[in-house]
Formats: structure tokens, C-alpha cells, sequence
């Protein structure tokens, strides 16, 4: 769809979440002169006025007193649904849906829906104070008119942290394809992704239930230092000790790997960094294992680890990484 009709959508707050994600991706593929001519030209639609250097100005002044606020209140929603992730899109981007809409677009709908991209990642704080990190390639939804009433509940396709506020009163509910995570309060991590078969919940504090989404009456208790997971081919909940210093290690910026599939591995790369590999002249990787740790911040530093494994060679254009001549070490390094 073209980037004025995507536009002109937005600001009447009718995009699907794909026409989101669509406007997000042609934003990210944008230089900032680009990005610049597409606004001004519809400001101009919308409003018949030319915007000179002094309404700029005043744009991005506006953006920032929105940016300044601290309080949960509806200025941070709206950040989180006109951005999707805060840190895609510049000053003068969000400044200008803000001062055109001058409305929260959140209040014409009951959903509330967050997504953080490929390479992204981002903070929610939710009404009841419970703060989740969002990693890459990540949604987040609730109902805004019935969350925090008799409990709080969400829904989750993707990774994530959750510091869980404290409140008997109010259960936490997380639902995911497989599995419902019930809490009270408590700290862990959450991985739930639609395309993947397993669920993980790795427990730092406090105690949590897991219900069998297909099965209720397959459920189990996690407590502090423990691990639980859901594996979609057996429909079975396994539960066992793990270091919890360690469960999320993203968080930390890094990913880390043990006896993990390389195609698997390939898949988490390209997600955290939001790349595409091409592979040319390379043997087809079935079942090879990787153990590892990669930094989720130098890009080239990750390739050049994989590189002593596998002995390839790349080339990296833009958000594009051309691997040739990709070869499973049999020797090692």
C-alpha cells in the first residue's frame, strides 16, 4: 500500500496490526530526508498548510513535552501505539500524528496492542504498574476496558520479561497459544512464539501456575530457580532447576545457545538484529548443533564467531547478510 494512503489511515486510527507492521518496515527502509517529504506532503493534505521551519519547531517541542511525562497515563499508550516500538521512528514522525490527531487513538478501541519489531526491543509499564521488557519480534495485547478490574490479564506471541506487580486481589493472567500463566507477583521470563513449538518460563522470584491451553486439567506450579516447558508435540509440561541469573539472558545483550539447531540459531540471529541471511553455494544444514554466546549488539563480532565454526564468508548490505560457501565443521574449530 502506498506510504500517503498507510499514512492517511493512521491518522484515523483504522490501520490493521499488518498495516502497522507494513508502515513500520517502510518507515525503517527510509532515510530521514524521505521520511521528512512524506510527512510534510501530508500535513499539507490535511491541514492545506505548508510547515516552515517554525512549526518544525514546534513539533518536535511537542513530542518532547510528551516524551517528559512520567506518570502511566494515556500519553505513554499512545506512545506505544502510534510508535509500536518507541525507537523506530523519529521525533518528527510521532510529533506529527500527535499534534494532528490531538486525541489518544487508543480510546476508540478495546484493544490494546503492542509490537516490537525485528532488531527492536522495548519497555511496557501496564496500568497496574507491572513493568515487561519486550524483545525482538514480540506482540503484547489487552483489553484496556476490563484490565485491572477482577484481574489483569494479557496476551503474548513472542519473548518477554515480566516484573509482575503484587496485588492478591488481582491474579495476572498471560495467555499464550499453548499455555495460560497464572501470578501474584513475581519476576520471570517468557518465551511463547506462535511459530515455535516450545514454551518456556524460566522463574527468578515468587511462584507461578501453567495451565495446558488444550487441557486444563494438565497444569503445574513453578517456583523460584525452576524452569518449565511446554512441548506442543507430546503436550506435555516438563519443570526442572536452572540458574536464574541466567533466564534471560537477551536482557543482558546477549544470546546464548546450548546444543540448539544452527537453522535455529540463524532464525534468533536474524530476529535480534532484524537481518535477513542469503545463503549462496552453502550445504543445506539439517541437524547440526550449536553452543554458544553472541553479543546482540556488534553484528559483525556475531558473524565472525560463526565464521570460525563454519567458515563461510559474508557480506553485509544493509539490512541484508550474504553468507557464501556455508559449510557444517565436522573437525570443529
Amino acid at each position: 500500500m502506498h506510504m500517503q494512503s498507510l499514512l492517511k489511515k493512521y491518522i484515523a486510527n483504522r490501520l490493521s496490526n499488518k498495516e502497522l507492521v507494513d508502515l513500520k518496515n517502510i518507515v525503517n527502509t527510509m532515510t530521514d530526508e524521505e521520511l521528512e517529504f512524506h510527512l510534510l506532503e501530508c500535513w499539507k493534505k490535511e491541514t492545506g498548510q505548508v510547515a516552515g521551519q517554525d512549526l518544525l519547531d514546534e513539533l518536535k517541542y511537542r513530542i518532547d513535552q510528551v516524551n517528559a511525562k512520567t506518570t502511566r497515563n494515556s500519553s505513554r499508550t499512545w506512545r506505544k501505539l502510534a510508535g509500536i516500538a518507541a525507537a523506530i521512528l523519529i521525533p518528527l514522525f510521532a510529533a506529527f500524528l500527535y499534534l494532528l490527531t490531538e486525541k489518544d487513538p487508543v480510546h476508540d478501541t478495546n484493544d490494546m496492542t503492542v509490537y516490537v519489531g525485528p532488531g527492536e526491543r522495548s519497555t511496557v509499564v501496564l496500568p497496574d504498574g507491572t513493568k515487561i521488557n519486550l524483545n525482538s519480534e514480540t506482540q503484547l495485547t489487552y483489553d484496556t476496558r476490563n484490565f485491572n478490574r477482577k484481574f489483569c490479564k494479557v496476551s503474548l506471541d513472542g519473548e518477554a520479561y515480566f516484573q509482575v506487580a503484587k496485588n492478591k486481589k488481582r491474579p495476572f493472567i498471560i495467555q499464550t497459544d499453548h499455555l495460560q500463566v497464572e501470578v501474584l507477583g513475581t519476576e520471570f521470563n517468557l518465551r511463547a512464539r506462535k511459530d515455535e513449538s516450545i514454551t518456556e518460563v524460566n522463574l527468578v522470584e515468587g511462584k507461578v501456575m501453567l495451565t495446558n491451553s488444550q487441557n486444563p486439567k494438565d497444569t503445574a506450579t513453578l517456583v523460584a530457580d525452576h524452569r518449565a516447558i511446554f512441548d506442543e508435540n507430546t503436550g506435555s509440561i516438563t519443570v526442572d532447576k536452572i540458574d536464574s541469573s541466567n533466564a534471560a539472558p537477551w536482557l543482558k545483550g546477549e544470546l546464548t545457545f546450548y546444543a540448539t539447531p544452527i537453522q535455529t540459531v540463524l532464525k534468533e540471529i536474524e530476529r535480534s538484529y532484524g537481518i535477513n541471511f542469503t545463503m549462496t553455494h552453502s550445504e543445506i544444514i539439517t541437524d547440526d548443533l550449536f553452543t554458544g554466546t553472541f553479543s546482540t549488539i556488534n553484528l559483525r563480532e556475531t558473524l565472525e564467531i560463526l565464521k570460525m565454526h563454519y567458515k563461510f564468508n559474508y557480506t553485509i548490505k544493509g539490512k541484508s547478510v550474504i553468507i557464501e560457501n556455508f559449510r557444517v565443521n565436522k573437525k570443529g574449530i
